[in-house]
């Protein structure tokens, strides 16, 4: 019931991105930002589970940004915040995109959203988009019981899928070549991956 009623107070976009700050965004958000400044004038960008944007200010402004997520009412916060560019309702599992049409794709704090069934069409996605010289920047926090505050983060997420870091790193050799990984630990401990395609 509480966890019911959190998942709907959360689902508000004001409160969602306000919840994402307070649970370490900013830092995580700062690792991430290393990873995104070698874009190609006028790359697309393709956020897959971009949910309200929160991404979007780390690219620069040259940018062509697509925020793909599955939820209307997320989209909805972004396109209120980011009138100027798209917002895609879709299925990240089947992009509407053509093949090797996209400069970036980035995945952050998604993957544990999805079921296992799904997990490894998510990823051929990303891969399948991407142009040959592009790059997946893939990152989530992944399952370390060892952690106490992360095990109670957990217990209230909506995601229900957490992973461990052995099983995500495994499924994107899988996809791709990984160029860079690295983990680190504010709450949970997440990992970051940039993979090029095979």
């Amino acid at each position: 019931m509480l966890k019911n009623l959190l998942h709907r107070i959360v689902s508000n976009p004001s409160v969602y991105d306000r919840l994402q700050i307070m649970v370490g965004s900013k830092q995580i958000r700062q690792r991430l930002s290393t990873h995104l400044q070698q874009l190609p004038p006028h790359a697309l960008v393709v956020d897959l589970g971009g949910g309200t944007g929160i991404n979007h200010e780390l690219l620069s402004t040259v940018s062509r940004y697509i925020c793909l997520d599955n939820d209307p009412v997320k989209l909805k916060g972004f396109r209120e915040k980011y009138p100027t560019d798209f917002g895609l309702l879709g299925n990240a599992t089947q992009v509407p995109l053509q093949s090797q049409s996209v400069d970036l794709v980035l995945c952050t704090a998604v993957s544990h959203h999805i079921p296992n069934e799904f997990l490894t069409a998510f990823f051929s996605e990303a891969m399948r988009i991407l142009k040959p010289d592009g790059r997946f920047v893939f990152m989530d926090a992944v399952w370390n019981p060892q952690r106490p505050i992360s095990r109670l983060l957990w217990r209230y997420d909506r995601g229900s899928y957490p992973r461990p870091l052995e099983t995500l790193q495994g499924l994107l050799e899988q996809q791709g070549k990984i160029l860079h990984h690295e983990n680190f630990s504010i709450y949970h401990t997440y990992l970051i991956a940039v993979v090029a395609p095979k």
